[in-house]
């Protein structure tokens, strides 16, 4: 895996755009959304590392057995 730290960083960027633009169409008022992001940065991180180790695991059993 090459440039695996690029690629943290393009995925952190682009991750801050979907979670800054879900924040901003959820709520009304833009000074609460933008208190929100942090919280919401923290799940979407959450979410796709948890995505990835399912694929990760589910890759290796299914490596096993064919």
């Amino acid at each position: 895996m090459k440039d695996i730290g690029l690629h943290l960083v393009l995925f952190a960027l682009v991750g801050l755009g979907i979670v800054v633009l879900s924040a901003v169409f959820s709520e009304v008022d833009d000074v609460r959304a933008l208190k929100t992001v942090p919280k919401r940065l923290l799940l979407f991180a959450v979410g796709c590392g948890l995505l990835v180790g399912t694929l990760l695991a589910h890759e290796h059993a299914v490596a096993r057995v064919a």
